[in-house]
């Protein structure tokens, strides 16, 4: 392993808050927010801290939905990510220079193609599903290789 990552998926009732991403990996897809767990923080302190940093808002209610690996076979690299779903929030969306904030209707996600395609793969299971999810991505030169998911 070598880092650890959170993505937490926001709702608000029929819409989904994405990130349009100003740094690689996914440089211009909009994706949901997170980030890097740093060193001596828990995966839930860490998407906590994330959110509130990038967009301002403050989590009351965020539930663990499961953890993937997503690996690189060209950089030879394997990270996990923890993965998050907040339904209740409170605070103001504010650009942090993390990159443009929008809330979008996720009817329209999964037509979107400026979405990364792993996105639109793991988004049913998030939305539609109430169990936790664990699996892996792999990417070979930037291009998806392997969707493995289950619930």
């Amino acid at each position: 392993m070598n880092n650890i990552f959170t993505m937490c998926f926001i709702e608000n009732e029929s819409e989904l808050l994405l990130q349009k991403r100003t740094s690689p990996p996914f440089i211009g897809l909009w994706n949901a927010p997170g980030g890097k767990v740093e060193v001596f923080e828990s995966p839930f302190e860490a998407c906590k801290r994330e959110v509130q940093e990038e967009i301002g808002l403050n989590l009351r209610e965020l539930y663990f939905r499961g953890v993937i690996t997503v690996s690189n076979t060209l950089r030879k690299r394997t990270s996990m990510l923890m993965l998050f779903q907040a339904n209740v929030h409170s605070g103001k969306l504010r650009d942090s220079g993390e990159g443009e904030l929008a809330w979008i209707k996720k009817e329209r996600i999964y037509s979107y193609n400026n979405v990364p395609v792993s996105f639109t793969y793991l988004l049913p299971y998030i939305l539609e599903s109430q169990g936790i999810i664990t699996g892996k991505i792999i990417y070979n030169r930037g291009d998806l290789e392997v969707f493995d998911i289950v619930i």
